[in-house]
């Protein structure tokens, strides 16, 4: 019989990262409610049920705060991983975008904020390789340039960018904002296909 376990975290280490999530997820309720610019330690202490001290032990000053609330909000919004094929796109954006609506404040700080584009930057080569993927997949190989092009146009319709942009200029409501991003992403990708079939004979 195995007697192998793995080996436990230990109890102060588990508060620790209990302490983090209260105050992330008190973060994220606090930019809903209140927006970016009226953050304050005060009510992310009182939201997360700890002392302001607590807080600042954690994260000394409001950028440093921010830095690692970005870097958490995408596990929170549910997009901590990119989609493999044109169906899981279709999905995901039939869902994330209405979710979005939902979360509007939290969305649009994660947008507005230099450290939330600072966090999204983190993610770049990881958002691109699997971008490239997904064209691999849908069309075949295309040359590199092209394949790039293709990726950041769908990177783009993919985006928080492109839900606030069809709900500011349009105002298209999440759902309707989802479809178009899906359809316009469908049709770059048939394109793509007819390009690499080439002309009929």
């Amino acid at each position: 019989m195995d007697m192998k376990t793995s080996n436990p975290v230990p109890l102060r280490d588990r508060n620790k990262a209990k302490t983090r999530e209260a105050i992330m997820a008190a973060v994220a309720r606090r930019l809903e409610n209140d927006g970016l610019a009226q953050l304050s330690f005060t009510e992310i202490a009182r939201e997360a049920d700890v002392g302001e001290s607590t807080v600042y032990r954690y994260y000394p000053n409001k950028d440093a705060l921010l830095e690692a609330f970005w870097a958490w909000a995408p596990k929170a919004i549910q997009r901590d991983s990119f989609p493999a094929n044109l169906e899981e796109l279709r999905a995901r954006l039939a869902t994330d975008f209405p979710r979005f609506d939902q979360r509007e404040p939290l969305i649009r700080g994660m947008l507005a904020s230099p450290q939330g584009r600072s966090a999204r930057m983190q993610t770049a080569a990881e958002r691109q390789a699997a971008f490239r993927a997904l064209i691999d997949h849908e069309v075949g190989p295309l040359p590199d340039a092209e394949r790039d092009r293709l990726g950041a146009a769908i990177q783009l319709l993919y985006s928080a960018t492109a839900w606030a942009t069809f709900k500011d200029y349009w105002n298209l409501d999440g759902a309707e904002a989802g479809q178009a991003a899906a359809e316009a992403i469908a049709a770059l990708l048939d394109n793509a296909r007819r390009k690499q079939r080439g002309p009929r004979d």
